[in-house]
């Protein structure tokens, strides 16, 4: 599938092997990864499943056409890395992941590709060391100069990840020196099929085929998400409006997470008699939108770290090697994105997505494509949110010097060349609570 080309189709009119087939690039591979968005178990029947991650009929159409067009290969392997409180075995049985692994059996390994695991324990996060992690084990890249994160680098003791060790964070990622540990499976394989699920972001504006892929790195303590403070200040944790008591519940939620649990489920009872007197939402259900809602963490449309992170692993994926650590200056593997869009996530994504009926699907092997055109498809401006914004400082040509407006769209066996402005707005869907008002398409 050429660089320029988006496949679109929709539910109603073909099947996801029928769509599938003709996305899987010719050759012969012999070791592939399917990434899918296994982000984490549900929690709230408003928040179901079926919008939470990728859909598991779509994993299966892809192994189906992986077995049959690929049947020599070494190894197929489906893996993610959830968030550290997510509970896999809850992930496993509510996605219905058992009966692809009793169809496939050993021809298909299902895998959590997490190195560490916490519970959450009334808020406070204890770890637990029982995932195996990855057969093929984990690896440093570093991208040094290459990354976009080396611009804001000043700032580099100001970088966070929430619940996460900051010292873990601000140690990866320096002046002139920037690395991330990445699964060996997402490394060793000549080619990954990343199958995105179709979601807002809080942290990004929305999350498709470009941000689906932080879950390669086998840590979340590498993954830069914001730095601490106000605009004003330099940092993008906050909007400047924003209460400066949330500043200092930040903090002292940062010190306490994983030290003292009595001093953090004591600081924590504090917080949230607070959030009631104040009326402030954390719970993103329809109702909850409307009001006053808690943003925080860089989850506004202020976030100028979230976007380059993401940005440094698609630049991973297509260049670094199974060994050795450093960038190369041609891609290493092939790269395709199917795109799960059956059934979408509005409001306050990727952890409390409201469902919408979509039933769309979407892929390309530039993952800008897909996602330019799930944000046309969401109702939303792409030129408002820096992941797609900032498209043209990718550093990957192949990628980053298309045109939004003249990339060509292939659906039902006919092409046009009218890139975005030939695609539909399906819904005009409700943007993250930090991100409203300001990322939404003119009517």
């Amino acid at each position: 599938m050429a660089d320029d080309l988006l496949r679109l189709g929709f539910r109603t009119h073909q099947t996801a092997r029928d769509f599938v087939r003709p996305c899987l690039p010719d050759g012969s591979f012999q070791r592939i990864l399917l990434k899918p968005n296994w982000v984490k178990h549900a929690e709230w029947p408003d928040f179901p499943i079926e919008a939470l991650v990728t859909s598991t009929e779509l994993i299966e159409a892809v192994l189906d056409e992986c077995l049959q067009k690929y049947p020599s290969c070494d190894w197929i392997r489906v893996g993610d890395v959830p968030l550290q409180s997510c509970d896999f075995q809850k992930l496993h049985h509510q996605a219905g992941l058992g009966r692809l692994e009793r169809k496939y059996g050993s021809r298909v390994q299902f895998l959590d590709l997490r190195r560490e695991r916490y519970e959450s324990q009334n808020g406070f996060l204890a770890l637990v060391n029982d995932v195996p992690g990855d057969p093929s084990g984990y690896q440093e890249v570093v991208l040094d100069h290459q990354s976009l994160l080396e611009e804001i680098s000043h700032r580099a003791a100001t970088f966070r990840v929430s619940d996460y060790d900051p010292q873990e964070t601000t140690s990866k990622h320096r002046v002139g020196d920037h690395r991330y540990l990445v699964a060996g499976s997402v490394l060793e394989a000549d080619l990954v099929i990343n199958l995105p699920k179709m979601k807002t972001h809080q942290k990004s504006g929305v999350t498709g085929a470009l941000k689906n892929l932080v879950g390669i790195n086998g840590s979340k303590a590498y993954l830069v998400h914001h730095q601490v403070g106000f605009p004003s200040q330099g940092g993008d944790e906050f909007p400047q409006e924003a209460s400066r008591l949330f500043y200092w519940q930040a903090r002292l939620r940062e010190k306490l997470q994983k030290g003292s649990p009595i001093l953090f489920r004591s600081a924590k009872a504090g917080w949230e008699i607070l959030k009631r007197l104040w009326g402030i939402r954390t719970v993103g259900t329809r109702e909850n939108l409307e009001k006053n809602f808690y943003v925080g963490s860089g989850s506004w449309y202020g976030n100028d770290s979230v976007w380059r992170m993401v940005y440094d692993l698609n630049l991973i994926v297509r260049f670094a090697p199974a060994r050795g650590g450093r960038l190369q200056t041609r891609p290493q593997r092939t790269l395709v994105s199917i795109m799960d869009g059956w059934v979408a996530g509005e409001g306050n994504g990727p952890l409390q997505p409201i469902p919408v009926n979509t039933g769309v699907l979407l892929a390309s092997s530039n993952s800008f494509l897909v996602d330019l055109a799930m944000c046309k498809m969401m109702g939303f401006d792409y030129r408002k949110i820096r992941l797609l914004a900032s498209l043209h400082r990718f550093p990957d040509p192949a990628w980053s010097l298309l045109s939004p407006d003249g990339f060509r769209v292939e659906q039902n066996g006919r092409i046009r060349t009218d890139g975005l402005g030939g695609l539909p707005i399906l819904r005009r869907f409700l943007a993250p609570p930090g991100w409203r008002g300001h990322i939404e398409l003119d009517p």
